[in-house]
């Protein structure tokens, strides 16, 4: 696995149990002829939904008396739909041939003639459905025209692209099978060519989950209305209870968790008196109020905080945290009540607990915050990006902000300032002072540049870096990517990927150290320069504070250019040389790339026909090669100053720290002397 990507948690399968037997033909027609006396339902129509129901005897006993129906009544505007909640097998409905969904991407007769253009204007669209034209005119039933089988064939094709293109439900069908009802209304087609009508259970609401549950079933949905095969589907679920029994394999369990669909089917209609409300008006009325006018939807931040307390909850069920604990992640306590528990009251350290509580690599947490998620959401995908978003969900308790827009922002930063090693390497969030957490992220940078590790120091540095990004973020000294317009920011990297930077460098370290010291005091953040020194503005007239700008211009990407200094220190004009010959490597490098793609006129890069002259050619490969040699001995420097530092000690540094560094000289002097020999 690639060390800069991380595997998505996926979804808790749902448990498979066997499957009960398709019901006797006189169970079913003892169904179809309640539904006709209780609903004036056509004999076509009775049958289709008796068919289609896993327990025919169940809805009987839902009905009861026919004279005085037991029904679920639903409000809609011009009357009352009825209807009854129950299972059906999946093979014996269908979702709509005519999705609303797809209803923009139709191509219409006025534009294009049937049958002269692409694929996508084959047939005329499905027409609208109908009441049929005989029987109860409030009869709960659907009518659709079509030419031909092969046309409903084709439409039914056509929204099945569509819909599992925009709005796919397979991968979630075959883990957890259709777990919210589908709203069902027998419709008969009608052939223009003359055949005999058919007439099956129809979705008007959920075709998106019974398309994606027939794709899992390798089922064509446009069958499904001339399938009267009791035999066939009898014996295939045998054969599939068979094989549980047996053990299934995993076509198998896809099967057995998506055969039963549960499903509201409308059943009758009754309008307002003296109402002119028709049947297919009230079903389109449901519909719209799920689609057209729906509720406000939550958002992503109450979202994401409603599943930040599940998975708190999952852990304390699994004794994976304590009560006192649940509390303190969830915000829940006061600052007074976390000391007396022992806990940091220090909301830049809770945060990190928080961070690292999240993303455990331990199968114990992850499993229970897999069970939490999922037991809301079967497509969240449960990978870096979602656990950062219910981490700041959790961080972000501890913010007093009168604004909501600007606590909103401060979540899009916050969540996108935990970078990848919070995921990639174990690490924890621990109690220790700024101090003594700084003075071992330093003794770690210190040992990975003598070492000439390029990436990760080590844990403390990380949690260093994870403590210090809620400063720096909720105090708006470091920003996300604020895009491209009106935007003065050149660096597009993510606050994460800033912090690090700053933490493989002792200034970064410094830096990150005095974002915690100056916010706990409530004062600015201050800059600080290589040996932790407070800088001060240019003439000398108070300190100098951190900003977005500053701290992206000051902790470049790897081999970039810092931001220029102003002073005229040996300091600042060392910086400010390092960064020239650091920008004249990037435009060598674009020059090269450059003439590499100039192309000749047969298509080839001219330089691989024509080449470069050869005494230029040596003359830079030897001008590169002295440079090559100074790098070298440059970088040898750099390791051995900064990665055991002859100067003074840090404040904070103990004396183990002071062995090891004195460990670490000895090995460099080892390693000159192999060298020399």
């Amino acid at each position: 696995m690639s060390s800069d990507t991380q595997p998505e948690t996926r979804v808790v399968p749902r448990p498979v149990e066997r499957l009960p037997d398709y019901a006797h033909a006189k169970s079913r027609q003892a169904l179809s002829a309640k539904l006709v006396e209780a609903f004036n339902m056509s004999a076509a129509s009775a049958d289709a939904v008796a068919n289609a129901v896993v327990d025919p005897s169940e809805v009987r006993k839902l009905i009861g008396d026919p004279a005085d129906p037991g029904a679920e009544h639903i409000a809609v505007p011009g009357g009352t739909l009825q209807g009854f909640r129950t299972q059906v097998w999946a093979r014996r409905v269908m979702p709509d041939p005519r999705n609303p969904r797809t209803l923009p991407s139709r191509r219409h007769p006025f534009a294009v003639d049937p049958g002269t253009g692409a694929e996508a204007s084959r047939f005329r669209p499905v027409a609208e459905p109908h009441s049929p034209e005989e029987g109860h005119p409030n009869a709960a039933e659907l009518v659709v025209d079509v030419e031909s089988r092969d046309h409903l064939d084709w439409a039914s094709q056509q929204a099945a692209t569509f819909i599992l293109t925009n709005n796919d439900w397979r991968e979630s069908i075959q883990s957890q099978g259709v777990m919210e009802a589908v709203y069902l209304v027998a419709t008969t087609y009608r052939h223009a060519n003359g055949d005999p009508d058919a007439t099956a259970l129809t979705s008007i609401d959920g075709s998106s989950r019974l398309t994606a549950s027939h794709s899992n079933l390798e089922v064509r949905s446009s069958d499904v209305p001339y399938d009267d095969a009791d035999s066939k589907l009898r014996n295939y679920i045998r054969r599939l209870n068979e094989m549980f029994a047996k053990g299934p394999e995993e076509s198998d369990l896809i099967a057995l968790r998506g055969e039963r669909v549960p499903a509201l089917v409308i059943v009758g209609f009754v309008p307002h008196e003296g109402g002119s409300t028709c049947f297919p008006t009230a079903v389109r009325s449901l519909v719209a109020l799920k689609h057209v006018d729906p509720p406000t939807p939550w958002g992503e931040g109450p979202e994401n905080e409603a599943l930040a307390d599940e998975v708190l909850d999952e852990l304390y069920r699994r004794g994976l945290i304590s009560a006192t604990e649940r509390d303190y992640y969830a915000g829940a306590c006061t600052k007074a009540e976390a000391r007396s528990a022992h806990l940091s009251d220090d909301p830049a350290v809770r945060s990190a607990s928080i961070v690292a509580l999240l993303t455990k690599q331990d199968e114990r947490y992850r499993n229970a915050i897999r069970i939490a998620v999922t037991s809301q959401s079967t497509r969240k995908r449960i990978g870096p990006k979602l656990l950062n978003s219910l981490a700041t969900a959790l961080v972000l308790r501890a913010v007093d902000e009168p604004s909501t827009a600007d606590l909103d922002q401060v979540r899009r930063y916050l969540r996108h300032a935990f970078g990848k090693s919070v995921h990639q390497r174990p690490w924890e969030g621990t109690n220790r002072d700024t101090e003594t957490l700084a003075a071992t992220a330093m003794m770690e940078v210190r040992q990975a540049i003598a070492s000439g590790t390029l990436d990760d120091p080590g844990p403390a540095s990380l949690e260093l870096a994870v403590r210090a990004a809620y400063p720096l973020i909720v105090s708006g000294r470091l920003s996300g990517d604020r895009g491209t317009a009106n935007n003065e920011q050149p660096d597009r990297r993510r606050p994460g990927e800033v912090l690090e930077v700053l933490r493989q460098t002792p200034q970064g370290i410094h830096q990150l150290a005095q974002a915690l010291r100056d916010f706990a005091a409530g004062e600015n953040i201050r800059a600080v320069d290589e040996e932790g020194v407070v800088l001060s503005l240019s003439g000398g007239e108070g300190e100098r504070t951190v900003s977005d700008i500053y701290l992206r211009g000051e902790f470049p990407p790897l081999g970039k250019a810092r931001a220029r200094r102003p002073g005229q220190s040996v300091t600042d004009r060392y910086h400010n040389a390092v960064n020239v010959l650091a920008g004249a490597m990037d435009e060598l490098s674009r020059a090269f790339e450059a003439l590499k793609v100039v192309d000749g006129d047969d298509g080839r890069p001219i330089v691989e026909v024509n080449g470069v002259d050869h005494r230029a050619c040596a003359t830079w490969r030897e001008l590169i090669g002295s440079i090559d040699d100074e790098l070298v001995f440059w970088s040898k420097i750099h390791q051995r100053t900064k990665g055991v530092s002859t100067r003074r000690r840090d404040e904070g540094e103990d004396e183990s720290s002071a062995e090891a560094e004195s460990d670490l000289a000895s090995e460099w002097d080892r390693a000159d002397d192999a060298e020399a020999v």
